[in-house]
C-alpha cells in the first residue's frame, strides 16, 4: 500500500503545481495542437450577413471547437466572431497563430480572413479553404504582442446558384497563439463575477438586518429558556 500512497501524493503535487502556475493542458483539434485547449476558440458572434440559400443558417454553429457543425455564409456573405475569454496574438516567430476550419469538401469555397483589435479597423490575413493555418507575425499592419479579439470571414467564391450556392461552410475559428483577453473584455468578466458574488452574499431584499432586529428575538428566546429551566428546578 505504501507505493499507492506515494503515487497519490505525486499526483496531488502535480495537480497543485499545474494550478498554482496557471499551466493549461493543450489539446489537438482536427490535427492542430492548441496549447490553451478548448478556450482557444471564438465565443461570440458580433455581426453577420448570410446570403442566398444560407440566409436561415444558425450562426452559433461557428462558435466553440471544430465539431463538424457549421454555418454557410452564402454568396459574399460574412460573419464576425469574437474571443472573449482569450485573445489572438503573435507568437514572435514563424509558428502558426490562427486556425480557420471550414467544413465543406469543395476546394472552391474560399473565405477572406481579417483580424481586428477593436472590431472596426481590419487587417487582411489571407484566404482560407477547408483547414487553413496562418502565421500572423509577418502580416503588414500586425503589431507584435497586440491582442486581436475579432476575426471576420467573408465568402469569396460563392455562387448565386449551383452546387456552391450556400458558399463556404464555416465550422470554427481558433487562436493557436492565445493570450489573456483584451482589457475591456477582462474588465467585463471581472464585473460579471463581482455582480454574481454580490447576488450570492446580499439578502434578496437587499437589506442587512439591524442589530436590534436580531438581538431582541434572541434575548427573548434566551429569557424564556432561563425561566423554563428555573421553573423545572
Amino acid at each position: 500500500m505504501e507505493h499507492v500512497r506515494k503515487l497519490l501524493i505525486s499526483v496531488v503535487i502535480i495537480l497543485i503545481c499545474l494550478t498554482t502556475t496557471g499551466t493549461t493542458l493543450g489539446a489537438p483539434y482536427r490535427g492542430v495542437e492548441f496549447p490553451a485547449g478548448a478556450v482557444s476558440f471564438a465565443d461570440e458572434v458580433v455581426d453577420y450577413q448570410l446570403n442566398g440559400g444560407a440566409a436561415s443558417g444558425d450562426v452559433s454553429r461557428i462558435l466553440g471547437i471544430p465539431d463538424g457543425k457549421y454555418v454557410s455564409l452564402g454568396d459574399k456573405g460574412h460573419i464576425i466572431v469574437k474571443f472573449t475569454d482569450n485573445a489572438l496574438t503573435t507568437s514572435g516567430d514563424s509558428q502558426y497563430d490562427l486556425a480557420i476550419f471550414e467544413a465543406g469538401t469543395s476546394a472552391r469555397e474560399f473565405v477572406e480572413v481579417f483580424i481586428s483589435s477593436d472590431g472596426q479597423n481590419w487587417i487582411k490575413i489571407g484566404d482560407a479553404n477547408k483547414k487553413t493555418l496562418f502565421d500572423i507575425d509577418p502580416i503588414e499592419g500586425v503589431i507584435q504582442g497586440e491582442k486581436y479579439s475579432y476575426v471576420k470571414l467573408t465568402d469569396l467564391t460563392g455562387l448565386s446558384k449551383g452546387t456552391s450556392y450556400e458558399g463556404a461552410d464555416m465550422d470554427a475559428v481558433g487562436a493557436i497563439t492565445s493570450t489573456d483577453p483584451a482589457p475591456e473584455d477582462a474588465r467585463a468578466e471581472e464585473e460579471n463575477e463581482e455582480n454574481e458574488n454580490a447576488e450570492r452574499t446580499i439578502p434578496e431584499n437587499n437589506e442587512i438586518p439591524e442589530f436590534p432586529t436580531i438581538a431582541i428575538p434572541m434575548l427573548a428566546i434566551l429569557g424564556l429558556a432561563f425561566i423554563y429551566r428555573r421553573h423545572k428546578e
